[in-house]
């Protein structure tokens, strides 16, 4: 399965109510986009039920921006298919 970037646009859109004009790769979800902590793991709970894995705690804690977050899923997907 490939990671669906514009699941992720429509997931912040409709859950959380982000103008999709807002949503960029280098927007960050705290500083830019008014994230919370909980809304973040939130959004970490749904995209690991959505593609069936498990994404590292260490690597999530890193991830600031929607690029991040994006390059983290595409690594994790390849290594599910692999």
């Amino acid at each position: 399965m490939k990671f669906n970037y514009s699941k992720l646009i429509q997931f912040l859109t409709r859950h959380f109510y982000i103008n999709p004009r807002l949503i960029a790769p280098q927007k960050r979800f705290y500083a830019d986009l008014g994230m919370n902590s909980l809304e973040f793991l939130e959004l970490i709970v749904y995209l690991e039920n959505t593609y069936g894995i498990v994404l590292p705690d260490n690597e999530i804690e890193k991830i600031q921006t929607i690029k991040q977050l994006s390059e983290l899923m595409e690594a994790n997907l390849i290594s599910v298919e692999a």
